[in-house]
Order: C-alpha cells, then structure tokens, then sequence
C-alpha cells in the first residue's frame, strides 16, 4: 500500500549516478584499464546501486533503463575523468569529498524512494545503504575483488549508515522537509568520511 509520499527531486538521483560514475572512473583508470573498461566500469558504479534498489522495490523497470540521462551523466563522469586523469594525485582531496557526496546522497534517496513506496523504517534504511554501496559492490564483484564495503576500512559502510538512518528519522520520524533533512544527513555522511579519513578511524576485524 503506498503511503503519503514525499519526494526528493529526481536531479538528486542524478548528481548521485554522476558522481559515483566520476569515482567508477578514477578506478578504472588507475587499474590500467583501456577506454572501453572505463565506461563500462563507469556504468556500473553509476547506476548499480540504483539497478539493485529497484529491482528490490519491485517498482517497475529500474529507471537507469527506462531513462538515457543516467547512462548519459556515467558517460560524461567518464570523460571527465578521463580528461582530469593526470591531475589525479592533485585532486586527490576533492575527489574524497566527491565520494562521500555520493554515498549521502545516494543513501538518502534510496530511502525515501523506499518509503514513498510504503517500506517501514528498517527496511528503508536496508535499501538506502544498498543504493548507496551497490555499485562499488558490483565493481569488486566484476573485477574480482573482495567488495571492499565488507573489509575494516575508515567508516565507509559506517558513514552510509548512519547518513540514511538519520534522514530516516528526520523525515519520517520528526516530520521534517525531505530537501531540509536530505541535506543535513548528506552532511552528517560527509563530514563522518571525512573525518575518519582525516584521523585514520577505522573498523576492526572481529577475528
């Protein structure tokens, strides 16, 4: 049953494909692979988040095939890239500030497409850590690596949790404008990533 919706403008969904894309590319590209692995490897770390959170919302075909602007901003993320590869050591800073970016506001959008389409609390905050780490998921996946989201590492899955359990609680909760609550837990994501990269906080091993 769909409940009272609220709803975040489909260009957040966007600037999230495009950024992620942008780090999709910087990978890639540091792993020496030629042009055509660089769009591919862009594509799906675009949109795989998205292609995960709809396939598990059942709400239709996932929009990143329904619409050619998601294709088309992981495509110019990696020209972009592709121009800027040189300077990548120098925009080293900037391009982690342009992760974080992507994991709030991926996160954030995937939850409230979540409860707009009548999922409970704790499976909105499921689906928005998906949105928000499912495409580097599948990237390790495709290249064969271990999903770096399940090794210790400085606040990656951490940051996307409690970014989308804050949104959660802001608008849902405590009622608040989705836009208002989007930006702060966007900020909260960024400022819990940049500080654990800044002071080396990290998660630990259970073994």
């Amino acid at each position: 049953m769909m409940v009272d919706t609220f709803t975040l403008p489909v260009w957040w969904d966007l600037t999230a494909t495009f950024l992620y894309a942008l780090i999709g590319t910087r990978y890639a590209i540091m792993r020496g692979y030629d042009v055509v692995g660089v769009l591919m490897i862009s594509l799906v770390v675009g949109v795989g988040g998205g292609l995960l959170r709809d396939i598990l919302l059942q709400d239709g075909p996932p929009v990143a095939l329904r619409d050619p602007m998601y294709a088309a901003m992981t495509w110019g993320a990696a020209v972009v890239g592709l121009v800027l590869y040189k300077k990548i050591p120098r925009l080293q800073r900037m391009i982690d500030v342009v992760d974080a970016l992507s994991i709030g506001l991926y996160g954030v959008f995937g939850a409230q497409k979540s409860m707009s389409l009548g999922l409970g609390l704790l499976g909105a905050i499921f689906v928005g850590v998906l949105n928000a780490v499912g495409g580097g998921i599948l990237r390790d996946v495709i290249v064969r690596n271990e999903p770096e989201v399940f090794r210790p590492g400085t606040f990656y899955a951490v940051a996307a949790i409690l970014g989308v359990t804050c949104f959660v609680t802001l608008s849902r909760i405590l009622s608040i404008d989705a836009d208002i609550a989007a930006v702060i837990s966007i900020g909260i994501t960024v400022v819990i990533r940049m500080l654990a990269l800044r002071f080396g906080w990290k998660t630990k091993t259970l073994a």
